[in-house]
């Protein structure tokens, strides 16, 4: 066992104490998560190719093959050897851009990897409770901007909720996305997120130094001169609660009441998508499984359950099978959320799970992607 130092920005979860990207990790390779050995086999004009399957149920197969910048339709011809199959679990369509930044990543060529990756999507979205009534908030009062007015922030944390956002308002009473504007602010958990509300053209007003709940919790400026700053989250049903939690907590020092007010719409919903018996059959391919969401690492696992006949087994029983449990993938996170997730899972080996401890995102999600494949292309170098 050689230990060796991260080449990239990306940790490797222990007990969620995760190390840094400068943090020593005992792994058996060596710099650059590329075998000596091989690096010196590699030709260093070797162009990687990125092959897309995608494998959604609504919709048929395709395939393409990209290599740099050119971009063909058909079968990608590459070397098994040096061939990573990943699964890309997000929605049917909102994989692109994830796929597209794999497609440039300088990490390919530098240890001659050529990527496999199927589009296998794990969760789709469907209304929640609370949607008619964010609807009736936007729709209430006078054209001023009605009762979303009485908030100080509209509070979003991914762009699912963006969308969704965006849609109340269309379909509320509202005059336009401009008076929404003019009436509330928003705050956005992250780049991408952000992006997500102002393609819709909806302001974005505040952004954290990290795109964590916890992070926009403690730094979310409190309105000046205000008794309390007045929330509304329109969430997923099961977003967590540390965004609440965290401004809940904060408090006036001087007589340690709360300067928040917190109200949250549980505005859609994150449901499991049953694999076809199509996508069923291309899981013993993959080799990395990439999750951006909790959401997407318990559908993954219900839909192991079904493939290998466990769904009456105990939960504990389910964690003693290690990765014959969870298809025997390594797991690619978005981020600590999600990293968490699959730990908790109690089906993944805590060296198993790559995410980027500082700057989640789909830029450092590519990284830590990049790093488990070098990793895997170690493995099957040595075996």
């Amino acid at each position: 066992m050689v230990s060796r130092r991260c080449s990239l920005k990306v940790c490797i979860v222990g007990s969620l104490c995760i190390s840094s990207a400068s943090a020593f990790v005992s792994r058996p390779s060596s710099a650059g998560g590329v075998p000596f050995a091989l690096r010196q086999q590699l030709p260093s004009s070797a162009a990687p190719n990125v092959f897309f399957r995608r494998l959604g149920s609504t919709s048929s197969d395709s395939s393409q093959a990209v290599t740099g910048d050119a971009s063909t339709e058909g079968k990608a011809t590459s070397d098994p050897a040096t061939t990573i199959t990943v699964a890309v679990t997000r929605e049917l369509g909102k994989n692109t851009k994830l796929e597209t930044t794999l497609t440039s990543h300088p990490g390919l060529q530098m240890m001659g990897l050529n990527l496999n990756v199927i589009e296998l999507p794990s969760i789709e979205h469907a209304e929640g409770e609370d949607l008619p009534k964010l609807v009736e908030i936007l729709s209430d009062g006078d054209d001023s901007g009605g009762a979303i007015g009485a908030y100080d922030y509209v509070v979003i944390t991914s762009p699912e909720a963006a969308r969704v956002l965006a849609s109340a308002i269309d379909e509320s009473d509202m005059e336009s996305t401009q008076t929404f504007n003019d009436s509330v602010q928003v705050a956005a958990v992250g780049k991408a997120t952000g992006k997500a509300l102002e393609k819709s053209g909806i302001d974005v007003d505040f952004v954290p130094s990290q795109a964590t709940g916890e992070t926009l919790a403690a730094e979310l400026p409190a309105i000046e001169g205000a008794e309390c700053t007045k929330i509304i989250y329109p969430a997923s049903a099961k977003a967590r609660n540390d965004i609440q939690e965290g401004l809940e907590a904060r408090t006036n020092d001087a007589d340690d009441v709360a300067i928040f007010d917190f109200t949250r719409l549980n505005t859609y919903d994150t449901v499991p998508a049953t694999f076809t018996a199509s996508q069923m059959s291309q899981v013993d391919d993959i080799e990395i499984a990439c999750f951006g969401s909790p959401s997407a690492v318990n559908a993954w696992l219900q839909n192991m359950d079904v493939k290998y006949n466990l769904q009456d087994v105990d939960e504990e029983e389910k964690k003693k099978l290690g990765a014959q449990g969870n298809g025997n993938v390594l797991a690619a996170c978005i981020g600590t959320t999600s990293a968490r997730a699959v730990l908790e899972s109690g089906r993944w080996n805590a060296m198993d799970i790559y995410y980027p401890k500082e700057n989640p995102g789909v830029d450092t999600w590519a990284d830590s992607i990049v790093q488990a494949s070098g990793d895997v292309l170690e493995r099957k170098f040595w075996s």
